[in-house]
């Protein structure tokens, strides 16, 4: 079946001399893989540079339900993000954020919502000049709504600790070691509750930041057994911290 589709570049794979293996996360048909025969050749008909991290596609496919491996039949860059390419900031943030997507979202399956939230905040992204080093923080914790554990409730006088292994706030300590204290409970409470226009007018010190980063993935862990260690945190944190 020939399927038309919008698609997000989440991975790319080496195969062969000249082609790559691809995982894109697409609007209609969910997270696929794709062989890319000969897209690192001089004569490439689909380019290599099309699979940068995050890259938004039009595609025409061939798709059969019970391969493990797609092909593209046509892609085009749909929106060029220019200053995501062209910022060490936002360059780094996206390789960070794709390898967590990659092994977050499940393959095969279609979500227009969370799709629609990809790209619109990675058109923010690439519009975004101040409250960049607040971005990644704010995409993981709406992107755990579409993944189904948004943190639940809001602290107060009596629920002043995040519990994570719960995924809401709780009035005691918890007898495991998997919460946050009060002031990091507040913090992750005041970015969840932000909207991606406010991240510029946020005033948190680079130990904070670094402490929701390590708290949020953490959360993440928890939630999604697979996850594992993210390879790319090293690099951020080398950036941002």
């Amino acid at each position: 079946m020939i399927q038309k589709t919008r698609g997000i570049v989440l991975h790319q794979l080496k195969y062969s001399d000249s082609s790559l293996i691809v995982k894109i996360y697409t609007e209609l048909l969910g997270l696929q893989s794709y062989l890319v025969k000969g897209a690192r050749s001089k004569r490439a008909a689909i380019r290599s540079s099309y699979f940068q991290p995050l890259t938004m596609l039009d595609l025409v496919v061939y798709y059969r339900e019970k391969n493990n491996l797609q092909h593209i039949r046509e892609a085009e860059i749909t929106e060029p993000l220019y200053s995501i390419s062209s910022d060490l900031r936002k360059s780094t943030m996206v390789l960070f954020l794709s390898e967590i997507l990659v092994k977050a979202i499940p393959e095969g399956e279609a979500n227009k919502e969370m799709f629609a939230f990809i790209s619109s905040s990675l058109r923010f992204l690439d519009m975004q000049e101040r409250g960049v080093e607040y971005f990644h923080l704010f995409f993981l914790m709406k992107l755990s709504l579409y993944l189904g554990f948004y943190p639940a409730g809001m602290p107060g006088s009596n629920r002043s600790y995040f519990d994570l292994r719960e995924g809401k706030y709780a009035g005691a300590v918890p007898s495991h070691p998997d919460y946050l204290d009060k002031d990091l409970s507040a913090n992750l409470y005041l970015l969840s509750r932000s909207q991606v226009g406010d991240l510029e007018n946020l005033s948190l010190e680079k130990q904070q930041r670094n402490e929701l980063l390590n708290a949020i993935l953490l959360y993440y862990q928890i939630h999604l057994s697979g996850l594992g260690a993210i390879k790319s945190t090293e690099i951020l944190t080398e950036v941002f911290y």
